[in-house]
């Protein structure tokens, strides 16, 4: 049984003649009428009676055609979606991001992206940097959004920088340096940190740079660390130390007792937003996604 066959059967049901079948599809009568006698066969039932030059459908006939319909309509639909996910207009998408990126202009791109192409399902995933790259590598997920810093390389992956994000200083109140309006780093040399976890994780050492402190004149001492920002945030209003987190951690928490939040002075004091995939992902509704970042940032 083919979709010939069916699309055959059909024209044959409505014209009820097949002659005009035949005309219909620029094929002979003749060959309607094989095409016809074969799907009986493959059926075991009669489809049509036929009286002189007219032909009717049996009531397993009647049967048969609004299946044929159906099979025909859902195949229709299939193409159609196998098109459109091919192009890229539909399909599927999952989406990882950075802990702390929901206070981010993420969603607001995610929204544009829905807008223009509403049959792509994308579905998030919100992970630490770390975690994303592992992500990553397993294919389950096909692009991640995070912080790096200026200037480093993720090997196996396209990176595209997207934004650049200011870093803050969080300081519990009582902190000597509080009631400032900015810091430098160097002023930071005999304080105990919390910070981001991939500080000190060996695994990270190609996504991260002691370079800032190092030219400082002096390496963190890290007490605590943690891939949370509300963690580190958490562990600074306890007073235990001080932490550095980039504005996408820090843009949506408002000043109060117990934290106070300082912009880091110097040229070289922001994280780079990227957007990074692994290479060779071919995904039409990622090149899709790309697309729209091209134009488009995360503020």
């Amino acid at each position: 049984m083919t979709i010939n066959q069916l699309k055959y059967f059909v024209t044959a049901a409505n014209c009820l003649n097949f002659t005009e079948a035949g005309k219909i599809h620029y094929i002979s009568q003749t060959a309607i009428t094989q095409h016809i006698q074969s799907l009986e066969e493959q059926l075991g039932v009669k489809l049509f009676t036929r009286e002189k030059r007219k032909v009717f459908l049996t009531p397993a006939g009647k049967v048969f055609l609004e299946e044929a319909r159906a099979i025909l309509e859902r195949t229709r639909i299939a193409v159609e979606k196998t098109e459109k996910a091919a192009s890229g207009d539909s399909g599927m998408l999952n989406i990882g991001y950075v802990k702390g990126f929901e206070n981010s202009g993420l969603g607001a791109c995610l929204k544009k992206f829905h807008d223009t192409y509403p049959n792509i399902e994308f579905y998030l995933y919100r992970s630490a940097h770390l975690d994303l790259l592992m992500q990553l590598d397993k294919d389950e997920i096909d692009i991640a959004f995070s912080i790096i810093f200026p200037g480093a390389e993720i090997p196996g992956y396209v990176t595209k920088r997207i934004d650049i994000q200011r870093l803050y200083a969080v300081l519990y109140p009582s902190h000597p340096f509080a009631n400032q309006k900015s810091i430098k780093r160097s002023d930071l040399s005999n304080e105990h940190f919390v910070l981001t976890q991939f500080y000190d994780n060996k695994m990270a050492e190609s996504y991260h740079t002691p370079k800032l402190f190092v030219e400082s004149g002096y390496l963190p001492n890290t007490i605590a660390t943690s891939s949370d920002p509300e963690t580190l945030q958490l562990l600074v209003s306890t007073g235990i130390g001080i932490s550095i987190m980039p504005e996408h951690a820090v843009k949506y928490v408002r000043q109060s007792d117990a934290l106070v939040f300082l912009p880091m002075e110097g040229e070289g004091e922001y994280l780079d937003v990227v957007a990074f995939w692994k290479e060779g992902n071919d995904n039409p509704a990622l090149k899709k996604l790309i697309e729209l970042l091209e134009t488009n940032t995360l503020k």
